[in-house]
């Protein structure tokens, strides 16, 4: 998303990326990691100047929860391992919190993806385990609002579907 004019004008950047100062000044809002790159005149790594930028992601693409996603991806995960947790004093906006975990993909040949997308709704559960740690079980009202990344909206995934085809 090339910036069309001011300061940062020709330059790849999110427009999220952009804040402004009290002044109405425009200023590059980055992490401390990738500060320090620019700070010593270098381009982060991972930076969309380093042709990281795929284009937009459309709206039916979009917010797709971990479970939706496994339904109409390419790779199959082998197994999920999710650690939910409540947040804390420390978070910042900029953080992640509430979800840490591993996924382990294994590549399969798109050409017969076809034939199997959407997947069985056993395909997609068995690789899931959910283990609660701690001295007592969840409320159902955390579930609903911390176990989200594990929910699947038939819609969503459908919409999905229909705009890959």
């Amino acid at each position: 998303m090339p910036v069309e004019k001011g300061t940062f004008e020709e330059a790849l950047i999110d427009p999220d990326g952009i804040g402004s100062d009290e002044a109405g000044n425009p200023v590059l809002l980055t992490c401390k990691h990738c500060y320090s790159f620019l700070k010593h005149g270098k381009v982060p790594r991972l930076a969309l100047a380093n042709y990281n930028f795929l284009g937009t992601v459309p709206p039916e693409l979009h917010n797709l929860t971990v479970i939706e996603e496994a339904m109409i991806a390419r790779c199959r995960a082998k197994c999920w391992i999710f650690q939910l947790k409540e947040e804390d004093d420390h978070s910042t906006p900029i953080t992640q919190r509430g979800v840490r975990g591993h996924v382990i993909d294994y590549p399969q040949r798109p050409s017969d993806i076809v034939k199997v997308l959407p997947p069985s709704i056993e395909e997609v559960v068995t690789p899931i385990c959910v283990i609660f740690v701690g001295s007592n079980f969840p409320t159902k009202e955390w579930l609903q609002k911390k176990a989200k990344p594990l929910t699947v909206r038939k819609e969503r995934v459908m919409a999905a579907l229909d705009w890959l085809k």
